[in-house]
Order: structure tokens, then C-alpha cells, then sequence
């Protein structure tokens, strides 16, 4: 399922925690599917870059720059959707019952 302005329902302050419903859960697993893959993929090239470019010390410093942007980025964007980045693409999600724990490519969450 695409995200759409449909199914987005609130960006959350970064500074509050947001206790989710297991419903409101499994609705940002498309957007966390959706988020990290683009950003997987960004990644992907940027790494490849990065080792043709390995020699050239000031264009792989450019490129490591990129690479820290998009995790920050991705840290950010996963934040503001009321999530908790782990690792990257690897999320937890605050419910009433525990934490709820997303892995990309996956599209269920588990329960921690």
C-alpha cells in the first residue's frame, strides 16, 4: 500500500512520546516501508560511490557527508511519525502493552 495523505494521520512533536494503539501501529508500517526503502536504496548508491572513490580522500569525505545526512534524515522522519529508530530500518513503537519492534523489508511488527 503507497502512502497517501489518507493515511497519514499526525507528525508528532519530537520531544513527546507517542503511546500507540496496536491499529495505529500497523497503519505506519506502510509509511516505515515506504521511508526506508527509499532511503535503502539512497544508501546503496551512495556506498558504491563511496568505494569508487575510496583513493579520493575529499570526495569520499563529500559522499560520507551524504551518507550521514540521509541517516539523519531517515532518523528524523522515523521520529516524527512517534517512532524510535534502533538501528537503520529497524524501528520500535511505543504501545499500550510493550513496544512494538519494525524491520525493514518486513511488513508486520512484532511484539518486544
Amino acid at each position: 500500500m503507497e502512502p497517501t495523505l489518507e493515511n497519514v494521520r499526525t507528525i508528532h512533536p519530537l520531544n513527546k512520546t507517542k503511546i500507540f494503539k496496536h491499529e495505529e501501529a500497523l497503519e505506519l508500517v506502510p509509511l516505515l516501508m515506504h521511508i526506508s526503502a527509499k532511503t535503502k536504496r539512497e544508501l546503496n548508491v551512495l556506498n558504491s560511490q563511496l568505494g569508487f572513490f575510496k583513493t579520493n580522500s575529499d570526495k569520499a569525505m563529500a559522499i560520507q557527508e551524504k551518507i550521514n545526512i540521509s541517516l539523519q534524515a531517515w532518523s528524523d522522519k522515523i521520529r516524527r511519525l512517534g517512532a524510535i529508530p534502533v538501528s537503520l530500518c529497524k524501528v520500535r513503537i511505543p504501545g499500550e502493552d510493550g513496544q512494538f519492534l519494525w524491520e525493514y523489508p518486513e511488513n508486520r511488527l512484532y511484539m518486544q
